[in-house]
């Protein structure tokens, strides 16, 4: 049986540092989604449009 590799590939820089995410851990937190969720709503904008569809 074949195992699947799941390659690592880089996020936007924080304070000038590289930042990195591989998902080969193991059994650690899984609050590192909230980085990816983040660098996703800042280049899409989704909060914005989300909230342009919310009538008050």
């Amino acid at each position: 049986m074949t195992e699947d590799m799941i390659l690592p590939f880089d996020l936007p820089a924080v304070s000038r540092k590289k930042v990195t995410a591989d998902f080969a851990g193991g059994s650690i937190s899984s609050d590192g989604g909230l980085v990816l969720l983040r660098a996703a709503e800042r280049r899409l904008g989704l909060a914005e449009a989300l909230a342009g569809c919310i009538r008050e």
